[in-house]
């Protein structure tokens, strides 16, 4: 064999070793990348678990609570009637002047749900005044909680009675005859 032939083998060696040594560093660096990824995926599947779970409890936390804040305004019995505390909260807060003025108006946003028994009524009617804490007709009511050191939500949930009572007025075939409202 000729000293270019062997040359030419050994350089040829040489890339094919150099090549190949390259190729396996590149795969190396791309397996480890995927592997980090995997390790990161199975790290943010444990995370989301923990956070639904934390989720949940604040979401049941909520759920106790609402019903705490509701024995105090409501009485238990069917109908649902205002306590004592409800019917003081309505009052001094003014929120049965102002739901005189604005009670068509929230019926309207009652009727959009198409409502066909007393309880969805009420429930809604409940859903509906919690989400009413920016509505500007209560902004009085909110001044009152804020200067009173009330709660808006639960003053606005006490007012839930008497929209669902007019809402009855206006929708009486809603109505169980047998039930007085």
């Amino acid at each position: 064999m000729s000293s270019d032939t062997i040359n030419l083998l050994v350089s040829g060696g040489v890339s094919l070793v150099v090549g190949a040594g390259s190729a396996l560093f590149v795969i190396g660096q791309y397996k480890a990348k995927v592997d980090r990824v995997i390790e990161d995926q199975k790290s943010c599947d444990k995370k989301r678990t923990d956070m639904k779970t934390e989720l949940d409890k604040l979401l049941e936390f909520k759920t106790q609570a609402q019903k705490f804040i509701d024995e105090q305004i409501y009485n238990k019995k069917s109908p649902l009637s205002l306590t004592e505390l409800g019917k003081k909260l309505v009052t001094e807060s003014s929120l049965d002047k102002i739901f005189e003025q604005v009670k068509d108006d929230l019926v309207s946003m009652l009727e959009k749900e198409h409502l066909t028994t007393q309880y969805d009524v009420q429930e809604h009617a409940r859903s509906l005044m919690d989400n009413l804490t920016d509505y500007s007709p209560f902004q009085p009511v909110k001044q009152y909680a804020f200067e009173h050191g009330q709660d808006l939500g639960q003053i606005l949930r006490a007012g839930a009675i008497m929209l669902r009572d007019y809402y009855f007025e206006k929708h009486p075939e809603i109505v169980n005859p047998n039930e007085r409202w």
